[in-house]
């Protein structure tokens, strides 16, 4: 059962100022340490997560505790990530001792997410909840992504410019390497933003609710391959049209020959930008070259 120090609130602003200058902590800015002081918009977060007992969830930055004390009232388990050791008095005062509940003080880029949530069968839902740090939006997002577990739901508190890049539309200035790469990996949904008010420190910029739901993986290693090599080369000459931005890389996709085919095959104008090429286009065309 969790301790009296459970009754503690580190979404009140006041709560927070004095158990940081209790403890003697000062928000540091290298690690992007924001931390929510607004109880409504921790619920909108575990609401979107949609977290019940079944479930199993991953946070990254626990900070002082706030959303990790509602995750660990709603989940059947939570692994709290949290990189700054220094406030590991302050996570034991505010969560007390919870057996649905594991703190690990270490870089989340480092931990084997294999071993940890590889073997989980306790639990029929894996989730990751997370008020991620500005500065490690991108890396994490493909870590997670990319680690091979079967998460169910991936619910993100992030900068708002990223969030609408992520969730950006073909032939939009916001359309990026970004957007495809996500949106390669998951259906993407914004929820809505966040003003910097509820944070403290503030931070300058509004933030937005970010929700993934992950998609099924179809074709080969060597599709993907290709696919992140057309992404990567488009969106490295945005100005030019989608012939001449994949002219230089032909020879690793079968040559000039194979790569005119492709484009009258797929229907797609090789007089046109990359840029407006959508997800399912750019996979069409990885998959036909991967043939």
């Amino acid at each position: 059962m969790p301790s009296s120090g459970s009754e503690l609130n580190p979404a009140s602003p006041r709560v927070l100022q004095e158990l940081l200058r209790k403890h003697g902590i000062k928000p540091q800015k290298r690690l992007g340490q924001n931390f929510l002081v607004d109880k409504n918009v921790l619920q909108k977060i575990t609401a979107a997560a949609g977290v019940t007992p079944a479930d199993s969830v991953l946070e990254v930055g626990a900070g002082v505790g706030a959303l990790t004390k509602i995750l660990a009232e709603k989940a059947g388990m939570v692994t709290a990530v949290e990189k700054d050791r220094s406030l590991a008095p302050v996570l034991r005062e505010v969560l007390g001792q919870r057996e649905n509940l594991r703190l690990l003080f270490t870089d989340i880029l480092r931990v084997d997410l294999q071993a940890l949530f590889g073997n989980e069968r306790s639990h029929a839902n894996l989730k990751v909840v997370a008020n991620i740090p500005y500065y490690i939006t991108s890396p994490l997002l493909f870590y997670l992504l990319e680690s091979g577990i079967n998460w169910s739901l991936l619910v993100f508190l992030v900068q708002k410019e990223v969030a609408e890049r992520i969730a950006a539309v073909p032939g939009s200035k916001k359309y990026g390497a970004l957007t495809v790469g996500v949106q390669y990996h998951a259906e993407v949904e914004l929820l809505g933003t966040v003003p910097p008010s509820v944070f403290f420190p503030r931070p300058q910029v509004s933030s937005a609710i970010l929700r993934l739901v992950p998609r099924k993986k179809e074709g080969s290693v060597e599709t993907e391959r290709l696919f992140k090599l057309l992404v990567r080369t488009v969106f490295n000459a945005r100005r030019k049209t989608l012939a001449n931005a994949l002219r230089r890389i032909a020879p690793e996709l079968g040559g000039e020959k194979r790569l005119q085919e492709a484009f009258r095959v797929l229907g797609l104008d090789p007089g046109g930008r990359g840029e407006d090429l959508s997800v399912a286009e750019f996979l069409l065309l990885a998959s036909y070259l991967t043939k």
